[in-house]
């Protein structure tokens, strides 16, 4: 079940109802400078111990030891559970929030994941207690890598005794019981089935926060040569590593242009948040989920991705990208120099360098160039040819016809490779001509898909109406854009400035829009688009028109390839280097695949 409220209420509730504001309601709250402290409602005392932290909107009493936030102030001070103390905040500060009704047993698994969140924020604190008193060693490592005690105590990072009931024990006292401390993860049933030990040994902590600033779950890391290295929380009612990045309950209060730095592990976030670099966050090992490009998008609009520089962690950077621009982000890709991690190259180079670093980041098509620049040998004629033929299939993948002319136009001079043969690798088509403004529209002079010579003038005619009838349709029916965008690719209209229009359709598809919008943004389309608005669409079945147009669209590629082909065929006749048996050999494999073509054409035509 998910939560009774949407995180966004829970969030809401939180940020317009100010701690300090909150519990001087209830008692008299003495500020002195930036403290705030009181006598604690929960126990008796003559000396106030209660403490409110206005910047992390959070309170503890020093002498009972409760704490927590806003929310779980008015449950602990009304006696209320979690859904009524919403409901209560939300009304002081006006928030309108739906009533829907919640089953007795829906309420008490609601109440189970607030119990959960208690159980790990105690956890959070037994930690952090650990590494204060004893956890010299691990004091000793992470103040060799560079972090100061406030640093530490800010991410409430923490030691796990190399004891195997501690953790248990001490949330038997406080009262929790061991059905519940299980299923929080951080225990594990014994295989003779005799009870529980601790998950975690002998390990520095890292506690995991959700947005809200609640303690979900913990990674541990361990001091001496243990595997595995590090280990994650499993999953849990509060606890999804798809749906978590660390690092963000703190990164989406410090967004001030709309970036979001992602990176590999904690100490990377810890080290950048140090130096200043507070907008950063970190998948828990594991590759970039959709619902954490999902969770990246409700707060920002660009995420630079700097993961380390060896093999998996390129692998991981590619499948990273791919992930956040179909969820509709601006990727780019900080390569540090000599493969080092975020950590390591702060704390060695300092934040002015990072943050030039930072300036030079790179878009995803760039990234792929650089690495294809790297597994290839320019000098050679091999590692030119590879070159060329691994960056073609990325170019396919390119809807705008100008990025795509200018990587084209990167690719020739990184390589020398003409222009109009790299376009021929990559469609067989020719380079998209420049529109003239004044110059008179014809289909000939317009023409932008070299396969559609190969068909007779009447058919290339018939086509090019086909286009027009859909292209109207799309105009005057938004709907139909992404089943058409699902179906046919940008370069696939026959004319150029077809291809524009449908262009615009697709980058405009979840705005309104109009004609008067698409003139604005392409004037000289004027007369085009009233010659397809023209077009007449009434009587015919859009979805019938679109299946044709496709399969002629088939047809019209495979008779192109044959086209090549037979102009092979006759360019092997003319070569004179090459002896009787090498030409004929040619020949016969060039006609093998001809018959494989037009074996493909009389299917489609079934």
């Amino acid at each position: 079940m998910g939560n009774f409220f949407p995180d966004e209420i829970i969030e809401e509730v939180k940020d317009r109802n100010d701690i300090v504001d909150v519990i001087s309601g209830y008692i008299s709250v003495k500020t002195t400078g930036g403290s705030h402290k009181a006598l604690c409602p929960f126990h008796r005392e003559k000396t106030p111990s209660f403490v409110i932290n206005a910047e992390k909107q959070i309170y503890k009493c020093f002498g009972c030891g409760v704490g927590g936030d806003v929310i779980h102030f008015v449950m602990k001070i009304e006696n209320l559970d979690f859904i009524d103390s919403i409901k209560v905040l939300a009304q002081r500060a006006n928030i309108h929030i739906e009533e829907n009704n919640i089953s007795n047993e829906e309420k008490r698994e609601l109440q189970k994941k607030v119990e959960l969140y208690e159980i790990n924020k105690e956890a959070g604190r037994f930690f952090y207690l650990n590494l204060i008193k004893s956890g010299k060693l691990a004091l000793e490592y992470l103040e060799k890598r560079g972090l100061t005690s406030q640093i530490i105590k800010s991410f409430g990072l923490g030691y796990s005794l190399n004891n195997w009931e501690d953790l248990l024990n001490h949330l038997l006292k406080l009262g929790y019981d061991e059905k519940t401390i299980n299923i929080s993860g951080l225990i594990i049933a014994r295989k003779d089935k005799s009870g529980y030990y601790d998950r975690f040994r002998n390990r520095i902590m890292y506690p995991i926060f959700d947005t809200r600033g609640n303690v979900i779950g913990f990674g541990g890391r361990v001091l001496d040569n243990s595997l595995p290295k590090y280990l994650n929380s499993p999953e849990t009612p509060i606890f999804n590593k798809s749906n978590t990045l660390y690092g963000l309950n703190i990164a989406r209060k410090n967004i001030t242009d709309g970036k979001i730095i992602i990176v590999e592990g904690y100490m990377d976030v810890i080290a950048l948040h140090q130096h200043g670099f507070k907008n950063c966050v970190a998948s828990l090992g594991t590759s970039l989920t959709k619902g954490h490009a999902l969770l990246l998008k409700k707060y920002c609009q660009e995420v630079i991705v700097c993961f380390d520089g060896d093999e998996a962690g390129t692998n991981a950077t590619i499948r990273s990208l791919d992930v956040l621009e179909e969820a509709g982000l601006i990727p780019k890709v900080l390569v540090l120099p000599n493969n080092l991690d975020p950590d390591d190259f702060i704390n060695q180079d300092g934040k002015f360098q990072f943050k030039e670093q930072l300036q030079s980041a790179i878009g995803l098509i760039d990234y792929k160039l650089l690495l294809a620049k790297k597994k290839h040998d320019l000098n050679s004629s091999e590692g030119r040819i590879g070159f060329v033929k691994e960056l073609a299939s990325v170019m396919k993948d390119i809807k705008s016809p100008v990025e795509r002319e200018v990587y084209i136009q990167k690719i020739e001079k990184e390589t020398g490779v003409s222009k109009e043969t790299i376009q021929l690798e990559i469609y067989g088509n020719r380079s998209p001509k420049p529109f003239e403004k004044n110059q008179k529209y014809t289909s000939k002079n317009k023409r932008d898909n070299k396969y559609i010579d190969a068909i007779n003038p009447v058919e290339q005619k018939g086509h090019i109406i086909a286009e027009k009838q859909l292209i109207k349709a799309m105009i005057i029916n938004k709907e139909l854009v992404p089943l058409f965008a699902s179906k046919v690719n940008l370069e696939e209209f026959s004319i150029a400035e077809y291809q524009m229009i449908f262009e615009y359709l697709l980058s405009n598809n979840d705005k309104i829009y109009s004609i008067e919008s698409l003139l604005n943004e392409h004037p000289q389309l004027q007369e085009i688009i009233k010659d397809i608005l023209k077009t007449d669409i009434e009587h015919i079945n859009i979805e019938k028109a679109l299946e044709k147009y496709i399969i002629n669209l088939r047809r019209y590629k495979l008779l192109y390839q044959i086209r090549i082909l037979q102009q092979q065929q006759n360019d092997l006749l003319k070569e004179k280097k090459l002896n009787k048996e090498e030409v004929e050999k040619e020949l016969l494999k060039i006609g093998v695949e001809i018959m494989r073509l037009n074996t493909e054409i009389q299917k489609l035509q079934l």
